[in-house]
């Protein structure tokens, strides 16, 4: 099942409602769907997912990848395309596996946060942007779109990095959800999405229209998978 709508601008209690309703964004849009396909061959289901935010507890782990990157500026702003952004995108895009289109601006189609009300998150090493992250603010959630970095800094998790300063920047805030997107179970693909916090890991039941902890889904769903 794919669905997808044009809306308008999608801010606020809107994009709460439609995040609720296992809707994301998706470039000026937003859709919804419960498979993918990997390959020509294969199509696999996916379940969208949230963090609930005050549940969170960050693990030794995750805590030592914070002290880790202390020494770099972090800042959060309006989202804009900058040349800086474009070639840092460029730098990540060219050591990716999986396809990635070849420009920002044909990910976000949001230039002018026209559609969706997006931040972005930067990382800077003594005024060098290493790493980015975008997001879009409703009025109790966040919706992570994209985070990049550049490849020389691969050693430090950049990207995990990213979704532990939006959590951060969620409890800071008073949001009350985090939503990373979609995952696929039993493939490593997505599988990032989930290591902030499982236990605080809730999972959407398009069927039931109700969200269950992510424990609950494994143990209810696993034989399905």
């Amino acid at each position: 099942m794919l669905d997808i709508q044009a809306p308008g601008a999608v801010k606020g209690e809107v994009l709460d409602d439609y995040l609720a309703r296992g809707w994301f964004r998706c470039g000026s849009m937003v859709h919804t769907t419960d498979r993918v396909t990997l390959d020509i061959r294969k199509t696999y289901p996916v379940y969208w997912l949230r963090y609930r935010v005050e549940a969170i507890q960050l693990c030794k782990k995750n805590l030592h990848l914070i002290g880790h990157n202390k020494q770099f500026t972090v800042s959060c702003m309006p989202f804009e395309i900058t040349q800086e952004i474009q070639n840092l995108f460029a730098r990540y895009r060219t050591r990716r596996k999986f396809h990635i289109r070849p420009k920002l601006e044909g990910i976000l189609l949001n230039a002018d946060n026209f559609f969706f009300d997006s931040y972005i998150m930067e990382v800077r090493d003594n005024g060098r942007l290493i790493a980015a992250g975008v997001f879009d603010r409703g009025h109790h959630s966040i919706q992570d779109m994209i985070n990049f970095y550049d490849p020389l800094y691969k050693k430090y998790s950049l990207g995990k990095y990213l979704m532990l300063l939006k959590y951060k920047y969620c409890l800071q805030n008073g949001f009350t959800f985090y939503y990373p997107g979609y995952y696929i179970p039993g493939q490593d693909t997505l599988s990032y999405k989930l290591f902030i916090d499982k236990n605080a890991t809730e999972v959407y039941l398009p069927e039931a229209n109700t969200w269950i902890g992510y424990y609950e889904f494994e143990r209810d769903h696993s034989i399905c998978l």
